[in-house]
């Protein structure tokens, strides 16, 4: 009996140690998570702005702007930017984008890996893809994005690349998010057709097709850095609300191991009070 108290001891200090890690996680996730928030509400209002001044030279030239973006290469790859993680212990979040991308890819298609934990897979699985930008999750480099852009933009006015697309995971709230796969070259006029725009008439110089070429490698930039800001914030709640869940099981388990330890220690107190009757009554 005294053993069996013994173990639930050294279970019920064990669990408490694991309780303080799994906390300390949840703070450090939870402080993050509002950083990368407010990260990405500041850079909402540029990629919008860019976003409709695209618009409003698609609409106020319908039918008249000729640009490389706006056309699919028949003979190019297909180019996927994938968005993972680079540090486990955040629920499902890696392993919802794994699943989407197996949907997606086929065999031909190149994969531009942003996170570790999406290199490791794509290394475990024998599939060839570009590393470059694999801590781009970590640092949030503008200035590689940038590169990356510049890089992809350039493949594609070679006809080297057929269509881009971004696999990465939507932040709807703190307890919901989901992966996504959105298009981002060639641009589809139809994505801007729902925008609000002005209806004053503008003149772009030298003409909206040079604006349009200038302009669509900022869009991308900015699309590609907030889906990426957006794909940190959903990891960092999905981690936070991982070690929230490991912190209310270990307080459940503490308690479920101290009310055993509160049993085998009455048990044992009322064995030893018939010992002792027993050997009076002897």
């Amino acid at each position: 009996m005294a053993n069996d108290m013994q173990s639930i001891k050294r279970r019920i200090k064990s669990v408490e140690s694991t309780k303080k890690i799994t906390k300390a996680m949840q703070l450090v996730a939870t402080s993050k998570l509002r950083k990368a928030r407010n990260q990405m509400d500041e850079l909402r209002p540029y990629y919008s702005k860019i976003q409709e001044t695209v618009g409003q030279i698609l609409e106020s030239n319908k039918g008249m702007v000729e640009s490389p973006y706006l056309i699919e290469n028949q003979a190019g790859k297909h180019i996927y930017i994938i968005v993972t993680s680079s540090l486990g212990l955040c629920g499902g979040y890696n392993a919802n984008v794994f699943k989407t991308m197996v949907e997606c890819l086929k065999p031909d298609d190149e994969i531009y890996m942003i996170g570790s934990k999406g290199a490791s897979y794509l290394a475990h699985h024998h599939i060839d893809y570009h590393s470059q930008y694999v801590e781009l999750n970590s640092t949030l480099d503008f200035k590689d994005v940038i590169r990356l852009v510049h890089e992809l933009t350039k493949r594609y006015q070679n006809q080297e690349i057929a269509s881009i697309q971004m696999i990465y995971t939507k932040f709807v709230n703190n307890l919901t998010f989901q992966p996504c796969v959105m298009d981002l070259l060639p641009v589809h006029t139809q994505d801007f057709e729902n925008m609000t725009l002005t209806k004053k008439a503008t003149l772009f110089e030298p003409s909206p097709e040079a604006v349009l070429n200038d302009l669509i490698p900022m869009y991308l930039q900015s699309v590609i850095y907030g889906y990426l800001v957006e794909s940190v914030t959903s990891e960092n709640a999905s981690r936070r609300t991982s070690m929230e869940n490991a912190t209310d099981n270990a307080e459940d388990l503490i308690e479920e191991l101290l009310l055993k330890y509160n049993q085998a220690r009455q048990s044992a107190i009322t064995n030893e009070i018939s010992e002792i009757v027993a050997g009076v009554n002897a």
